[in-house]
């Protein structure tokens, strides 16, 4: 048996587009678009002129911050950049356990479910519980229904044993992906940023990544420490310290790029390498504007751990890159939603961001229906000022259902979110024990 939705304002990313019209799925797929005619034993679903548009990807993100919301503030209130690690974020990943891991990446993806997220592309840490680490967080993700590329960010903070045991996992899921494929989950190799790496280690990251003929997905120049400590380390440049561990090649994934100089940006940009634009975290954090309007390279969108609410993401950059006259479109905003399941469909092997027949139907059924002409001229506009998260009301994944007229199928969201504040509270707890 197919589905169908009627009555529908099919939007695309990738390309942008606009199209009134149906949709056919079957077998996980869109098997047809446009004059859809239901035959006997479908079932149809009426969207009534609304917006339905394809499932979104979050292209940076950190799961298991999803219990920091609330939680009591750091003794003595942080300063600079290096600090907030130091006092919060360093402190909360050596608190996480098994269950803490997997409720907080539970949580993460129901959040992103009813924004209508349907992809997470997470950069994970845990460093008193490493190994298996990603399996905990890819249960949570599956048993919600939505999509996942994982990997563990690899340090030298906690030691030679840290190091290997980082490796050791983004090695093991990476070959447990490639042994049995299945379009709903992927690996990168993670590493956390270059100031908390040493030489050896980008070496051996570079390796597991050809390895696996895959990329490294690390933090670069988020805030002017790295760079600093780089030069003052190593007496070179974050760049050509990068690439001089052949780290700067198509694949691998730049979080952040916020102080790279211009022509370290220029050379990201012609490298191949994907940049995750978090404008929400870099304000958060007080880190500065990534000037991505220089960048002539694949630009994603990412939340950096603050949800994965991407039509609110798309927002924030769009007004942020207004405030530092940045010189973006708002075509340039949708085109970082398109690039970060562009991003993603090469991990997972399928066809995400658009409703195009053969893509997977992952797709979002809202109830905005546009007060205004909605044109592929103006899609973007509609995105930015118009449709928002709180119009969502229906998600497939793969042609099922998992949020069904509000109600989230996969799972019991009331019940999930009773025990995450117990979680939550031992896992605050034990922050309080780290010095």
């Amino acid at each position: 048996m197919a589905l169908v939705l009627t009555n529908a304002l099919l939007v695309d990313f990738d390309p942008v587009g606009v199209e009134a019209g149906a949709l056919r799925i079957e077998g996980g797929v869109i098997a047809a678009r446009g004059n859809v005619t239901a035959e006997v034993n479908d079932e149809v679903a009426d969207c009534g002129g609304a917006v339905v548009l394809p499932g979104m990807v979050n292209g940076h993100t950190h799961l298991y911050s999803a219990l920091a919301v609330g939680m009591p503030p750091p003794a003595e209130a942080p300063e600079n950049f290096r600090e907030i690690l130091e006092r919060v974020w360093w402190r909360l990943d050596q608190a996480l356990d098994a269950e803490s891991i997997e409720m907080s990446a539970r949580i993460g993806a129901i959040n992103a479910l009813r924004c209508g997220t349907t992809t997470l592309i997470d950069h994970h840490a845990s460093p008193n519980y490493i190994g298996g680490s990603l399996d905990l967080i890819e249960r949570a993700i599956r048993d919600v229904g939505l999509r996942g590329v994982l990997c563990y960010e690899t340090t030298d903070r906690h030691g030679v044993e840290g190091r290997h045991a980082g490796l050791d996992e983004n090695r093991r899921y990476l070959d447990r992906c490639e042994r049995a494929p299945d379009g709903r989950f992927a690996g990168l190799v993670g590493a956390h940023a270059s100031f908390t790496v040493e030489d050896e280690t980008l070496g051996q990251l570079a390796e597991l990544a050809a390895d696996f003929e895959t990329g490294v997905h690390i933090h670069v120049a988020e805030d002017p420490c790295d760079e600093e400590e780089c030069q003052e380390e190593h007496q070179m440049f974050l760049i050509d310290r990068l690439v001089s561990h052949k780290l700067l090649k198509p694949g691998s994934v730049f979080a952040h790029c916020t102080h790279l100089d211009p022509e370290a940006m220029a050379r990201v940009g012609g490298s191949g390498v994907t940049i995750a634009h978090n404008p929400r975290s870099n304000m958060n954090n007080g880190v500065g504007y990534t000037p991505v309007a220089t960048v002539r390279g694949p630009i994603m969108l990412g939340t950096d751990g603050i949800g994965s609410d991407m039509l609110a993401e798309a927002k924030a950059a769009w007004f942020m890159s207004r405030h530092e006259h940045a010189g973006l479109t708002p075509m340039h905003i949708a085109d970082m939603l398109a690039e970060s399941a562009r991003r993603a469909s090469r991990a997972l092997g399928v066809t995400l961001g658009g409703l195009a027949i053969g893509a997977v139907a992952d797709v979002v059924i809202t109830d905005y229906v546009p007060s205004t002409p909605m044109t592929p001229e103006n899609v973007a506009g509609h995105l930015l000022f118009g449709v928002g998260s709180e119009h969502v009301t229906d998600v497939l994944v793969g042609g099922e259902w998992v949020l069904r007229d509000g109600q989230i199928e996969s799972c019991d969201e009331a019940n999930t979110c009773r025990s995450a504040g117990d979680v939550a509270s031992a896992l605050w707890d034990r922050m309080a024990d780290i010095d």
